[in-house]
């Protein structure tokens, strides 16, 4: 049945059927074709998937996110950032990854970032003379830190199927974040110098401290969700409706930009996302039992164990691996279909398995940056007016410096087991 249950996803995906509905179809015929299961297992287990209280966290991190690109709150930490690096060579191009990685701290998600941020950022650049395709690559490439240091969607997902602490994935994403960061604004200054790009105003405490205050009660969301979490006071899905209801207090009450004929429009496209993430996470659940009763995981595991692989060529292996089902597939389907098959084999080879979560959500979302299928490529290209194939051709050096991360990361497992291990003892 395993053959039957793989060739019948293979076949659906190549007709270009919605991944969800490959996983549950392939699961629902394979169940009836080899008369082993019945067919209603794969629905029940659907649901079982998505019986989890660590889920609701997605659905609320979604909102939070499209609730903050609404109320005024990216504007500000846009112009906080602005006003704290601008100065430097490619100013604009600068402040674009440093509003990034404050925002990181607020949607956990790289779409929600490319697309709201994103949108303020490109028009900014656009008007101090930068080329809109360098203005759309900076904005995909410096979207990508928004799942790695948390709050991040992904690593919810990955916690719930791997069975590791979100909060302890949480903390392991803090650094490779900020190495991602510190690596794209080098890049941004090399190019600055080389292009001779445009430099924002002078460095001014004045300015710096002006826009702080305005910006002051956008930047405490991090601290709160954050903190809650290693404090103890909140769960990261206790977090996540905190975020929601912080986000509509600085809307209506702080900022008032936020106003009520637009939360509808905002709650719907929420529930579309949300809609389509949890469909998926629903079907892989049904694939993953079915592939797991089969025995196919441990097959596996013992077939790797048999080929006595060393670790470094292990994880160079499952680094090219990601990389190239990145340029391909979309970000939460890979991992989906990968992590239940995964696990079993990361325990045979004795992987800390909160290492190679963050090492894998890395390699997702450089898949969003990534020709063809890059996600944040398409959300860029729309919003900044740029064709694709111009897009395509300007995201390519930024995918340089993360790539250069991801193998730090992978091969120095402290720059993300570290934290955590001092933080939750």
């Amino acid at each position: 049945m395993g053959i039957t249950l793989l060739l019948v996803f293979a076949i659906l995906i190549c007709l270009s059927v919605p991944i969800a509905f490959s996983l549950i179809g392939a699961g629902a015929l394979a169940a009836f074709l080899s008369q082993k299961y019945p067919i209603e297992v794969v629905f029940h287990r659907i649901t079982g998937g998505l019986d989890s209280f660590v889920l609701l966290a997605i659905p609320f991190f979604i909102l939070a996110g499209n609730l903050m690109n609404t109320s005024g709150i990216t504007r500000r930490i846009f112009d906080f950032a602005n006003a704290l690096v601008g100065r430097i060579p490619g100013g604009l191009g600068h402040a674009n990854i440093v509003a990034s990685i404050i925002f990181s701290g607020m949607s956990g998600s790289a779409v929600a970032d490319a697309g709201g941020l994103g949108l303020i950022e490109m028009k900014a650049m656009h008007d101090q003379g930068f080329p809109d395709e360098f203005s759309a690559a900076v904005t995909a490439a410096s979207a990508t830190i928004g799942p790695i240091i948390p709050p991040s969607i992904p690593m919810v997902v990955y916690g719930v199927m791997a069975e590791v602490s979100i909060g302890r994935l949480f903390l392991g994403g803090f650094i490779p974040g900020l190495l991602m960061g510190l690596s794209l604004m080098i890049l941004v200054y090399y190019m600055a110098k080389k292009y001779n790009y445009p430099t924002s105003s002078h460095f001014s405490i004045q300015l710096v401290w002006k826009t702080f205050k305005e910006s002051f009660w956008a930047l405490l969301t991090p601290v709160i969700i954050i903190g809650g979490i290693l404090g103890g006071i909140f769960t990261p899905t206790e977090a996540a409706v905190v975020a929601v209801l912080y986000a509509l207090f600085l809307g209506f009450v702080v900022y008032k930009e936020l106003k009520l004929k637009e939360l509808w429009g905002i709650l719907i496209e929420s529930f579309h996302t949300t809609a389509t993430v949890t469909l998926i996470i629903g079907g892989a659940a049904a694939f993953a039992w079915l592939i797991a009763i089969e025995g196919i995981p441990a097959k596996l595991a013992t077939y790797m164990q048999s080929l006595h692989l060393s670790k470094t060529v292990f994880l160079l292996l499952f680094n090219i691996v990601f990389l190239v089902l990145g340029t391909f597939m979309e970000s939460l389907s890979i991992m989906v279909i990968t992590v239940p098959v995964l696990i079993p084999i990361l325990k045979v080879l004795q992987f800390d398995p909160l290492h190679i979560g963050v090492v894998l959500v890395l390699n997702l979302m450089i898949g969003l940056i990534t020709p063809p299928v890059g996600m944040s490529l398409f959300v860029t290209s729309k919003i900044g007016n740029v064709k694709l194939e111009r897009l395509y051709h300007s995201i390519l050096p930024f995918i340089v410096p993360l790539v250069i991360v991801l193998f730090l990361i992978t091969y120095i497992p402290s720059l993300v087991t570290w934290l955590p291990g001092l933080v939750l003892k």
